[in-house]
């Protein structure tokens, strides 16, 4: 695939909202003590306390990052070896990582010092921060595994802690300590606000105020597609079309750090830069939708890989911003970093997730569906024939439909369709073939291929021909070409027919897997979804035990 959905996230989130604590694998933690000072809203500060042991016969490092909302105010350290304590020695450096979701964002100070074998740690540090909207997460027993675990905050008189699935508020001084988790809570997700003011309303009112600037969308900027159906009036067509321009003219990249990772640029600045990060994208795509007239909400969602529902306003538990459209009493969940990805349809990455619309009065909290709008559909159909050497041969017409058929819409785009359709074909059918022709739309590509079926896939028994249906494609392949992957991420429907041949019967479908087989019309589709797709072992054993038999060629 062109993208690389999996990581389209704002993993800024986790850091400014996790305590960083790098390279302390091979440590021992025995206390780790984290120490918050409210101030005010704005203002607050950190004392972070660890004590271990390097139990091991070696050195061992261990690092600890500054992000770029908080300013380091002091730093102390000692290690103890055969009874003897010395201080510890820091070493620095800024982190400056790669356009890469999978690394330290940008502007990254992390400091480090060496642990010596078989020796006995102290260290502890203090920084000044602001936005207490970014203490919003604690892990069971910390960051590193300690035995003893504290989560130390003081409030002011005018703020209090709303904490997830706890009725009770926070005020004052009170201690958080492992034995304060639920039954199979990993993370206590919890919101600093104004004393007597709804948790939703304040992280509504947050993400307001950062934006209330932000200038309207400037009509002398739009592209000539949009100013025509935008004068005919609202509609679904006019919604699609701003989808599909930032989808298709705003290149995705990450670009942000510190709080100018959950900031929007303006929206004007999005289309001169031809660039932008998903909270970029969704306030440029939420704007052209209210300069239209559309009832649209920037909202905060999370993607597949963060495993708590996302019901709570802690920025911990989100991790992407998209928009919600509102049109026709349904609700369009809108992911423009996603290119195959179809209006209507929930990108890959947030599919069964949750979202927070934000400044919707009633019911900010929505579920993202579970399935497409648009069924996907890769469809194989096998026209078999004798060629003039009186041997098999097959006609093949290879369908993909609504979100399969994007990698070729998207190829069409770089002007590369005829290469990268012959290797892709070349890797699903490895035996010689013809590419006849080829035909791509928004919602199906076709292919249509002819071959000579190979002497090792057919035999002749008392003049009955015998074909084996291991030539096709690998099922394995198949879910790689159409789901990027080797298992099934949202519900399809696999169908195979072959004209001029005759199943065997005794078919197994008893493995779980959605298989229907319709003998007479020589024909058999194979429904998958996330739940019956199974391991791709348990599929390709089924694939090539129960359903790649031997067919009978009628004439």
């Amino acid at each position: 695939m062109i993208r690389n959905t999996t990581f389209l996230i704002l993993s800024f989130f986790f850091f400014l909202c996790t305590q960083i604590v790098l390279g302390a694998e091979k440590l021992t933690f025995s206390l780790e003590k984290i120490v918050i000072h409210v101030n005010s809203i704005d203002s607050y500060h950190t004392t972070n306390y660890f004590e271990g042991a390097n139990e091991t016969d070696s050195e061992q490092r261990f690092y600890f990052s500054i992000v770029e909302t908080e300013t380091l105010l002091s730093k102390q350290g000692s290690f103890t070896v055969n009874g003897k304590t010395k201080r510890v020695n820091f070493e620095s450096n800024l982190t400056i990582s790669t356009i890469s979701w999978g690394n330290v964002f940008n502007g990254v100070r992390t400091y480090s010092f060496l642990v010596p074998p078989n020796s006995l740690f102290k260290f502890e540090y203090q920084t000044a921060a602001t936005e207490t909207i970014f203490l919003s997460a604690i892990n069971k027993s910390g960051d590193n595994d300690a035995t003893d675990f504290f989560y130390d905050i003081t409030l002011p008189e005018n703020l209090e802690v709303s904490l997830r699935h706890r009725t009770d508020k926070k005020t004052g001084h009170f201690v958080i300590t492992n034995q304060d988790f639920q039954t199979d809570e990993e993370r206590i997700y919890f919101l600093v606000h104004p004393k007597g003011m709804e948790p939703n309303t304040y992280f509504t009112n947050w993400f307001i105020r950062k934006t209330e600037n932000h200038e309207g969308v400037d009509p002398s900027l739009l592209p000539e597609k949009l100013r025509i159906l935008g004068a005919k009036g609202k509609s679904k067509e006019l919604a699609q079309a701003c989808f599909e321009y930032v989808q298709t003219t705003i290149q995705y990249l990450d670009i942000e750090n510190g709080l100018n990772a959950f900031i929007p640029r303006q929206a004007n600045q999005t289309i001169k830069n031809k660039y932008g990060d998903c909270k970029d994208m969704a306030m440029l795509l939420n704007q052209l939708l209210h300069h239209f007239g559309f009832e649209s909400y920037l909202s905060i969602s999370k993607t597949s890989i963060k495993k708590d529902t996302y019901d709570f306003p802690s920025i911990a538990m989100a991790n992407h911003m998209i928009v919600s459209l509102i049109l026709d009493n349904q609700i369009y969940f809108l992911d423009c970093t996603e290119q195959e990805c179809l209006f209507g349809d929930p990108s890959t990455q947030i599919i069964g997730t949750e979202a927070f619309l934000i400044d919707k009065k009633q019911d900010p909290y929505q579920k993202v569906p579970e399935t497409l709008l648009f069924q996907p559909k890769l469809s194989l159909d096998y026209q078999f024939f004798m060629n003039e050497n009186n041997q098999p041969a097959y006609r093949l017409k290879i369908t993909f439909e609504e979100k399969f058929a994007l990698l070729f819409r998207h190829m069409n785009q770089y002007n590369s369709t005829d290469e990268k359709t012959k290797k892709i074909i070349e890797y699903l059918i490895p035996c010689a073939h013809k590419i006849d022709s080829a035909f791509t739309s928004n919602h199906e590509a076709s292919i249509y291929i002819s071959c000579n079926l190979p002497a090792s896939y057919y035999n002749v028994v008392n003049n009955q021909q015998y074909i084996d249906l291991k030539f096709m494609p690998e099922i394995s392949k198949l879910m790689t070409i159409a789901y990027n992957n080797d298992s099934a991420l949202f519900a399809a429907d696999f169908s195979f027919s072959f004209d001029h041949l005759k199943f065997k019967s005794g078919f197994e479908t008893t493995k779980n897997i959605d298989f229907q087989i319709n003998n007479t019309q020589s024909k058999f589709d194979l429904h998958l979804t996330k739940e019956n797709s199974g391991s791709k072992g348990i599929l390709v054993n089924y694939w090539k035990t129960y359903i790649l038999k031997p067919a009978t060629y009628l004439p």
